[in-house]
């Protein structure tokens, strides 16, 4: 399970802005052979969801558009799983996987606001009484959400799934195994080169477990009071929303002869909640709207509940990958056809989601589905594309 991937390059550009798979794949060609789905501005969002649903066999699908800083139109279409489904409507939550980064690059903005930390803060300082690394001893907060700190990935299946197979001693609360894990983390020497980019959920838990190290609160706690009551979201939770409902989306990761997803296992696939901060908010297609249209205001530098010009921080470049790929905090800063765009999307194979800001224009648009595979990216881009005219 590779929990994300990013948009990376106008040739790569779908398979790394684009969240993923299992091994990142490049999408080679022309992006005019994304947009087999055609978005007619006069018709209603709902024709074009149908559409794209339709065309790539989703089970369900969400869109949502922001423009102006206003919510423009919601769709949601399809059904909860393929057999047996219930229609999805405005209460379903849709699982946005690593599109959580950059609530948790905002909820450190929170304590930014109120000087208890600053950007470039060291983790030694913060885990004084902690044996780190000499690798790790300068390395901060803005390495950690860029995924430049050389902290081992932590996002395949294995490491994932089995990561008590990794870290031994791995156990007690959530808190507890989040600091246990970043000690282990921290005591290791660097996997990578410190300031290189390599993609890391080990540096999110870790940023968890030093905001809790700060505030004496669990990480979910402090998303809750600081960003999703801030901001509105009151569909916002953590984990699989059909454990509890059984008519919230269900996952698919795999498809049968006929191209129609496979509903999976409700037990299958759970991963240990320490790895919430990296990719595991669920929340209904309104809201992840609503989200955007917080982060696109702060860009614009209109007042916002979290003050806009620290917002505006994560959407800074850290490192450039290539001439068409940057990566901010949380976000990352895709050049499409020249046109500047900011992004994040999410997949833990079994789900997807996006989210893509055309800054300029100051449009948007939210994607999400409940299923994971590669016909699912294509979805998604086909979406994107279309709807923000890129």
């Amino acid at each position: 399970m590779t929990m994300t991937k990013g948009w990376l390059t106008y040739i790569l550009i779908i398979s790394l802005w684009m969240a993923g798979c299992n091994n990142p794949q490049t999408i080679n060609g022309d992006l005019n052979q994304f947009t087999e789905v055609g978005y007619e501005e006069s018709l209603p969002l709902d024709s074009f969801a149908l559409a794209i649903q339709q065309r790539y066999k989703l089970p369900g699908c969400a869109i949502a558009t922001i423009n102006e800083s206003m919510i423009s139109e919601i769709a949601i279409v399809g059904k909860n799983k393929t057999k047996n489904g219930t229609p999805l409507n405005d209460n379903s939550k849709f699982q946005i996987a690593s599109c959580t980064k950059s609530f948790t690059a905002l909820l450190i903005a929170t304590f930014v606001e109120e000087e208890t930390v600053d950007w470039d803060t060291k983790v030694s300082d913060v885990f004084n009484e902690m044996k780190i690394h000499t690798d790790f001893k300068d390395v901060t907060i803005r390495q950690l959400l860029s995924h430049t700190a050389g902290l081992q990935q932590f996002w395949t299946d294995d490491e994932v799934f089995n990561v008590q197979n990794a870290i031994t001693g791995l156990q007690g609360n959530t808190i507890e195994k989040r600091r246990i894990f970043t000690e282990w983390n921290l005591n290791q020497p660097a996997a990578f080169t410190i300031g290189e980019h390599r993609y890391s959920n080990g540096g999110y838990v870790v940023i968890a477990a030093l905001l809790e190290k700060l505030s004496g609160m669990p990480y979910e706690e402090l998303i809750h009071e600081r960003i999703f009551n801030i901001l509105g979201l009151n569909s916002a939770e953590f984990g699989y929303p059909f454990l509890l409902d059984s008519s919230q989306p269900h996952r698919h990761m795999d498809r049968d002869e006929n191209g129609t997803g496979i509903t999976m296992n409700d037990q299958d696939r759970i991963p240990d909640p320490m790895f919430n901060p990296c990719g595991f908010i669920s929340l209904s297609i309104e809201d992840f709207a609503k989200y955007v249209k917080f982060n696109i205001q702060a860009l614009k530098g209109d007042e916002t509940d979290i003050d806009y010009r620290i917002v505006q921080e994560l959407f800074k470049s850290v490192v450039k990958i290539d001439k068409n790929t940057e990566v901010g905090l949380g976000w990352q800063i895709i050049y499409v056809n020249g046109k500047k765009t900011f992004g994040h999307t999410g997949s833990d194979g079994t789900i997807r989601s996006a989210m893509s800001i055309d800054p300029e224009l100051g449009k948007a648009v939210v994607f999400a589905t409940n299923i994971g595979d590669q016909i699912s990216e294509f979805a998604m881009i086909n979406a994107i594309l279309e709807l923000l005219d890129l």
